[in-house]
């Protein structure tokens, strides 16, 4: 058996109807929705990488065929040198938040590439943007957030999924150094970006009590002030 077929047999016997119709509530893509466990494609990704399978040896066809490419080229050990040449091949692919996400957060060991996941933050494709966003709050966040947070800032979109990336990482980055980001916060020039970022804190179980409650005035007089 090829490696297409096999791939593509694997997909069809895992195929789960009644998961798939749920997912489909929550991912809006134009690939097909399988249905499949995350937990059962990482375990797949793992053996074909044993096998010698790549990235581009996954037909594209299915939501998950992505994942699954995306997991081989984020779990391959051997194949460091090539990755990112790796993702620029399956960026095209990349077309919701889940797939960004799935696969962003699984990438290791590429700090040294910072410089390209920072140019995807330039880039007219919404969801290249939300990949260099992502890795970066994953990669980058920890040990630069002042600087990550700032470079963020002057992303100009109207797109509610780079929006709502950029939200999650400023919440992220409270967990760090709290002072500074209540600061922050009155130099978001998003004011949606604003609204959610507070939101996606005072819903975190990761700040204290009285945190919240300083957000919670934040909030108000944000409000009062519009």
């Amino acid at each position: 058996m090829d490696k297409t077929n096999m791939v593509s047999m694997w997909l069809d016997n895992h195929k789960n109807t009644k998961r798939a119709e749920f997912d489909k509530k929550l991912i809006s893509t134009r690939f097909p929705i399988l249905g499949i466990k995350i937990s059962e494609i990482e375990k797949f990704a793992r053996f074909l990488i044993k096998n010698q399978i790549k990235v581009q040896d996954i037909p594209i066809e299915y939501h998950e065929s992505i994942l699954l490419a995306g997991m081989i080229l984020a779990f391959d050990k051997d194949n460091l040198d090539k990755k990112i040449k790796d993702l620029e091949y399956l960026l095209n692919f990349i077309d919701n938040w889940a797939s960004c996400d799935i696969i962003v957060v699984r990438l290791k060991n590429l700090d040294d590439k910072k410089d390209y996941f920072k140019s995807l933050l330039n880039s007219d494709n919404d969801f290249y943007q939300r990949v260099g966003i992502v890795w970066l709050m994953k990669n980058d966040l920890k040990s630069n957030f002042k600087d990550v947070v700032n470079t963020l800032n002057n992303i100009k979109t109207d797109f509610y999924y780079v929006r709502m990336a950029i939200s999650w990482c400023y919440a992220e980055a409270f967990l760090y150094d709290f002072d500074y980001m209540y600061n922050f916060l009155n130099f978001i020039k998003d004011k949606f970006i604003l609204k959610m970022t507070l939101q996606k804190l005072l819903q975190s179980f990761r700040i204290s009590q009285k945190q919240k409650e300083m957000l919670i005035e934040y909030k108000l007089n944000f409000v009062k002030g519009k």
